[in-house]
């Protein structure tokens, strides 16, 4: 029995148009119930996570959410960070200058707001996304990263996916073996703390509820999903995943626009079908 489903919310949880639907609403209730404790794992901060936690009934006692990929946990009720990893000062200015020399627009992540110097015309674009977001427009220079309000856990660098995709072969091996860089979504370069991974968290939250690996569900699509579909007990791809993140998973669901996470809990959770590898 799982005891534990720790879900990726964008490409996975919710739809294209970053809604969840009814399906996935009903069946994560369900399982809910049934003591499944289950846990948004995403790259984003825990206050643009707070509307999906509330559709799904989630605001509970011994819930939790990780947020930026895993620098941050979360308890979903009080709100309090249980687990938390930034930056240090010198990190952040390292990286704030990685994203100057190769001309990629930037997006530096505090728990609770994300500082930029301009609004990246990806960003400026997707206006469902940019709705809600606290975003502030400032010189990073006027920042003290030394102080807890400016602590900085996630770094983006935002552009087209074609950009991304070529910038990144322009950053030196040294800062690619000295953070973890990956991409939740094509147009995000994130990087963070060393050490960070969904997959760590997600450990951590084992260790304080005493719940083992062969427990433990993980749905994703991203490059960020990769280490906690390979770790757990059972990794699930989503279809709209790439055949590198699919390779990772024990199974594939469907479209997360047609219902991906729903029919993998039904299938596994409330169904109790169990996994036999091919």
């Amino acid at each position: 029995m799982y005891k534990l489903v720790a879900i990726d919310l964008d490409g996975t949880l919710v739809t294209d148009e970053k809604e969840l639907t009814k399906k996935t609403i009903e069946v994560i209730k369900e399982a809910s119930k049934k003591g499944v404790k289950i846990m948004i794992s995403s790259g984003r901060s825990f206050y643009r996570l707070e509307k999906f936690i509330d559709a799904l009934d989630l605001r509970q006692e011994n819930q939790c959410t990780i947020c930026f990929n895993g620098a941050i946990i979360v308890e979903n009720m009080t709100k309090e960070v249980i687990y938390s990893k930034n930056l240090d000062g010198k990190e952040v200015e390292e990286l704030i200058e990685l994203g100057k020399t190769l001309e990629l627009p930037i997006m530096i992540y505090a728990r609770d707001i994300q500082y930029v110097e301009k609004v990246p015309e990806v960003v400026q674009k997707n206006k469902k996304n940019l709705k809600g977001m606290h975003l502030e427009v400032v010189n990073f220079k006027k920042l003290d990263f030394t102080k807890e309000q400016h602590y900085i856990y996630k770094i983006c660098f935002i552009d087209k996916p074609e950009v991304i995709i070529e910038k990144r072969k322009q950053i030196p091996q040294k800062l690619l073996e000295k953070y973890e860089m990956t991409s939740s979504v094509p147009e995000y370069l994130e990087i963070v703390k060393k050490g960070i991974k969904k997959s760590e968290a997600i450990k951590f939250v084992m260790q304080q509820y005493d719940i083992k690996q062969e427990e433990v569900m993980t749905i994703g699509d991203g490059e960020n999903d990769v280490e906690m579909l390979h770790f757990a007990g059972l990794g699930i791809a989503m279809e709209n995943a790439t055949d590198d993140v699919k390779s990772f998973a024990n199974d594939v669901t469907t479209s997360n626009n047609q219902d991906g996470v729903a029919n993998a809990i039904e299938k596994y959770i409330l169904k109790g079908e169990v996994y036999v590898s091919k």
